[in-house]
């Protein structure tokens, strides 16, 4: 059944979940990758990529800008970067920040290049003031709607190196993006931030593929400084991708939820700080053996607090999973979320009550009344455009009475488009 073609789908409730899955490879991690070997004259290799909607986005912007990307075997790619990328080009990001924000920088060199989305009232709805302000700052000419909203046009005519400050307080992306251009620079460039820093996993995973492109970006011991060395432009390399975070976290929560056996194979972990030893406090049974992560769900579930900010991903699904634990869970340094595909703190939590969970949320956190008798449901709840709200109210409608009704599924395809079927496969039941 393609279940991404219905605007609707119910997810009933299940009494046990079994079997085995392979977690889909981490999106983070591939549009990095997809980026950086675009960036690097000559053939590259990424195994393991993702299949999701936010990869497919990067992909098509990196044809668009002159890269061949051909499917090798399996789900690995050879990717061959042109000498230059292609001035004049138009780029729909698709609904990914990340893809918008990385291409940002990546495309900042050049003469003009222009983002546009038709995700109007998602991504086109999302600042991106930090990066315009700190492109100002390089010399880049940026021209944007109000609050450097869609559509942006680039004219990197006169962009230069040097010193440039960034806020990471709502986003870690656009010092991901900043990093991306300085290895495209002749001259030093060093990256300040200036407040606070979010997602701080989702930087080392930029460090990580950088450096795996050749590139030497030096980060101080607090992680708010950066400079990249000029010279080392990108370079042909072979990326391998681990396991999607939020996908996976959601994996484990879902079996956490419910009477469960399942089998995770071929896992491997990616910024999931803290994830599975959290899952482990809350009374979910897991076992590790090599690339192999063995869930048994079903037991007494204790409400436990999270630092959000160790796995930003995980949240949702964490706190769909705490309101079946019998007290309050507290998810905390969480205020980035609010800057997503949607407010992930207001947007789910008013899903979350539409359900039947009693929940409260203050600027950077959002609070769980837990219950282990579970919810009610038989009610419609939005996606809001996000996986990651998808995700967590399907754990939600599993444990109810009557399941929920989830609309607008297929964007759970941002990230993980085999999540249904998966689901299913696994002792699920899911209809249009």
């Amino acid at each position: 059944m393609d279940f991404l073609q219905y605007k609707q789908l119910h997810v009933h409730p299940v009494q046990r979940l079994a079997g085995a899955v392979t977690p889909p490879a981490s999106k983070s991690s591939s549009t990095r990758a997809v980026l950086a070997a675009s960036l690097a004259p000559g053939p590259s290799r990424i195994d393991n990529v993702a299949n999701s909607h936010n990869v497919r986005a990067m992909i098509e912007a990196c044809e668009s800008l002159g890269a061949e990307v051909f499917q090798a075997d399996g789900n690995n790619l050879l990717v061959t970067g042109p000498e230059r990328l292609r001035d004049g080009v138009t780029i729909n990001p698709g609904n990914s920040g990340i893809v918008l924000r990385l291409l940002m920088g990546a495309t900042a060199n050049l003469r003009s290049t222009t983002f546009n989305t038709p995700y109007l009232a998602s991504l086109g709805q999302r600042s991106n003031i930090e990066m315009v302000d700190a492109l100002g700052q390089l010399g880049v000419k940026v021209t944007s709607e109000e609050d450097g909203r869609l559509p942006i046009t680039l004219d990197g005519s006169n962009v230069h190196a040097g010193e440039v400050t960034i806020s990471g307080r709502r986003s870690s992306q656009f010092l991901s993006g900043l990093l991306y251009l300085g290895g495209l620079l002749d001259e030093p460039l060093s990256v300040t931030v200036t407040d606070e820093l979010k997602a701080r996993p989702m930087v080392h995973t930029t460090l990580k593929v950088l450096a795996q492109a050749g590139l030497e970006v030096k980060a101080e011991d607090d992680i708010m400084r950066y400079s990249v060395t000029p010279g080392n432009h990108f370079q042909p390399a072979h990326y391998e991708v681990g396991s999607d975070p939020a996908s996976t976290a959601a994996l484990l929560a879902l079996a956490g939820a419910v009477d469960s056996e399942v089998v995770f194979e071929k896992y491997r972990e990616e910024e999931l700080g803290g994830v599975v030893e959290h899952l482990r406090a809350t009374g979910v049974e897991i076992t590790a053996s090599g690339s192999t992560l063995k869930v048994r769900g079903g037991g007494t579930l204790v409400p436990r607090d999270f630092d959000g900010s160790l796995a930003p991903d995980a949240v949702l699904p964490l706190a769909a999973l705490a309101a079946h634990a019998d007290g309050t869970s507290r998810f905390y340094n969480i205020e980035h979320l609010r800057y997503k595909e949607c407010d992930r703190i207001s947007d789910f939590r008013r899903e979350l009550e539409k359900a039947g969970v009693s929940a409260e949320e203050r600027q950077d956190e959002i609070i769980i009344h837990g219950d282990s008798a579970g919810v009610k449901g038989g009610v419609e709840v939005d996606s809001h455009y996000d996986h990651g709200v998808i995700l967590a109210m399907s754990l939600i409608a599993l444990r109810s009475a009557e399941g929920l009704t989830i609309n607008d599924p297929q964007y759970v395809a941002q990230t993980y488009p085999d999540f249904f079927d998966h689901l299913t496969q696994l002792g699920g039941r899911v209809t249009a």
